[in-house]
């Protein structure tokens, strides 16, 4: 009996260890009020902070989906350097200067979707946000998907997402 307790509570510690070292705690919480929904349809709080950002073309109102672990402020900042030197170094830049297209300031089109710190995690909600933008034709065509994730597929279209028209 003893042993059989011992053993649960060190089975118990362990797991609870493991999902508490890779499971991210915004994420995966054991709350029942905690869905997938509130976390796709959260409004951000500190749009000069680092996280999944969106740049709106002016023209044709379609989007870019990019991540900063900087203020996505400075990362505007840089994309409007790209465009004024005739760099396309990214796609946003790449989209703007093939077509001829405007681009505004970060007020007009610069969108925070949401804040989080550089990581697995930002890469997982970058790529999230993407697929949704691409299934929903809003995405700047310069801007590649590499792989569709059946799960996303499921989130976003379960989910009435905020951020896309």
């Amino acid at each position: 009996m003893i042993t059989s307790i011992f053993s649960s509570e060190v089975f118990f510690s362990t797991c609870h260890f493991f999902f508490a070292t890779t499971c991210p705690a915004d994420i995966a919480h054991l709350r029942t009020t905690n869905t997938i929904h509130q976390q796709i349809t959260e409004k951000p709080i500190n749009t000069n902070s680092s996280g999944i950002y969106k740049l709106k073309c002016n023209n044709c109102n379609n989007a870019y989906i990019g991540q900063s672990g900087r203020s996505i402020t400075t990362r505007h900042k840089e994309y409007t350097r790209y465009i004024r030197n005739n760099n396309p170094i990214s796609a946003y830049a790449l989209h703007v200067l093939n077509n001829r297209h405007e681009y505004g300031t970060g007020e007009e089109t610069q969108e925070l979707l949401k804040p989080c710190n550089k990581g697995k995690r930002m890469n997982c909600w970058e790529a999230f946000y993407m697929q949704a933008f691409h299934q929903h034709k809003i995405a700047i065509r310069e801007q590649q998907v590499n792989d569709i994730n059946p799960m996303f597929e499921l989130a976003y279209t379960s989910c009435d997402l905020l951020h896309i028209p």
